[in-house]
């Protein structure tokens, strides 16, 4: 079994889609971020009745609607946090794991869908985005050594994901190139590419 784990921040004003002001208000973006986060549980829980949400407050009143398991993500920089959730999850039996961010609220279940199917030819799957990053990564095993020494934030993250898998001789599939929402036009951007419920957020700002 590989646990899909989505990767959370709770829905805090000014702490959220920082990146979609001025054009919105700390308020719309946390709007934006709310809708993105619940399209991608949502999504993540018609695939995967045993997804975890792993959050960065566990207990926030946003995650509890949703019917999942919370988890804390713990301190430390995100690769330490996935290192130790991955950790985790093996050590609660689980053969690997999925991770998935929120920044892609468009992001199709057919891709996900790949991401799973490809675990049974390779070690690693990476869904590599415009700016340098993933919008997921899919490990058959404990893997940790995917999470050590990458920049992130960066515009290397992909790229020094793919030096650590060779480094630690795991064999990867990268998918094709996706894109994040991080900018007022991605917003735009997610909404032709599916996003349904990001539409009556196109025209929110003034």
């Amino acid at each position: 079994m590989i646990q899909p784990i989505i990767m959370c921040k709770a829905p805090v004003e000014g702490e959220v889609k920082t990146r979609l002001s001025p054009a919105y208000t700390s308020r719309q973006a946390t709007d934006v971020y709310m809708a993105m986060t619940a399209t991608v549980i949502a999504r993540c829980a018609r695939l995967f009745a045993n997804s975890w949400i792993a959050a960065n407050d566990a207990r926030h009143v946003f995650f509890q609607r949703y019917g999942l398991r919370v988890v804390g993500q713990g301190e430390g920089d995100l690769g330490q946090r996935m290192g130790r959730l991955l950790a985790q999850a093996c050590g609660e039996g689980a053969a690997g794991a999925l991770f998935l961010g929120v920044d892609s609220p468009h992001m199709p279940e057919a891709r996900i869908r790949q991401a799973m199917r490809e675990l049974d030819r390779v070690d690693v799957v990476i869904g590599p985005v415009e700016d340098g990053g993933y919008d997921l990564i899919a490990l058959g095993g404990c893997h940790t050594s995917m999470f050590e020494r990458i920049d992130w934030g960066g515009a290397r993250v992909c790229e020094q994901s793919l030096a650590a898998a060779n480094t630690a001789g795991l064999s990867l599939r990268l998918l094709n190139m996706g894109f994040d929402v991080d900018y007022p036009d991605d917003v735009r951007r997610a909404v032709d590419a599916g996003w349904s419920a990001g539409s009556r957020f196109v025209q929110m700002p003034e």
